[in-house]
């Protein structure tokens, strides 16, 4: 881009994620003053050192951290996130619900954070096509590269416009949260197959919640089985 940014910014991403280090080495050769925080599972308490952090932005890739809105608030120009799924799809899982509802077109989003989740302004929206061979692991690299794309796209438009944030204005007026907010516990409900299901439901099934690392399963007589798919 040219020039140097000497922005201050906490950076949330995935440890071991190929997707997070690009995310955040982009950062790094525009020069910003960078705290990053690496996550590996859900449910682990935010590091105590980060507490006194104050600073320009924070930007969340891949990240598993939910943040507090006292902790949002010390970023003087904003919080931003970046939702593995469009508006449609807030929550949890949202590319294996896209998946199961059959939907051709999905998407990536970029918005504010607030205290609730999935729920700031949206920022800006990339979409795509889903296709009929598709299943949770295509559309979930395809997703990763779509995400790390407009994790440039919108820090781009930020240094172009002087950080900002009003320059968006007209997408988030357009682009508004509209589904419903999924929840981990319901994916694993879906992952367990009762005796029974039709042909066609178990289909969707295996397309939308069946994985090498996470098979889908049957419990018979206190016995779990699990699903292998050649």
């Amino acid at each position: 881009m040219g020039q140097t940014s000497g922005k201050n910014v906490l950076f949330f991403g995935q440890k071991d994620c190929e997707y997070s280090n690009k995310a955040y080495e982009f950062l790094v050769r525009l020069d910003c003053d960078i705290t990053a925080v690496w996550s590996k599972n859900r449910g682990e308490k935010l590091p105590d050192d980060i507490g006194c952090w104050r600073g320009d932005y924070i930007f969340c890739f891949r990240s598993y951290y939910i943040l507090p809105k006292m902790f949002i608030e010390q970023a003087n120009i904003g919080a931003i996130n970046i939702h593995p799924a469009p508006p449609e799809y807030p929550g949890s899982g949202c590319l294996n619900w896209a998946l199961y509802e059959g939907t051709n077109v999905y998407g990536v989003t970029a918005h504010l954070m607030d205290e609730d989740v999935d729920h700031g302004d949206i920022l800006k929206v990339k979409r795509f096509s889903v296709f009929e061979n598709d299943n949770v692991q295509s559309l979930l690299e395809r997703t990763h590269s779509q995400a790390l794309t407009l994790f440039f796209d919108v820090i781009n438009d930020l240094f172009k416009s002087n950080h900002q944030l009003s320059i968006f204005s007209d997408i988030s007026k357009k682009e508004k949260w509209n589904g419903k907010a999924r929840k981990i516990k319901e994916i694993d409900q879906m992952s367990i197959i009762e005796l029974g299901i039709e042909r066609d439901e178990l289909r969707r099934r295996i397309r939308a919640f069946h994985t090498t690392k996470f098979p889908l399963t049957i419990n018979l007589n206190n016995q779990k089985f699990v699903l292998k798919t050649e």
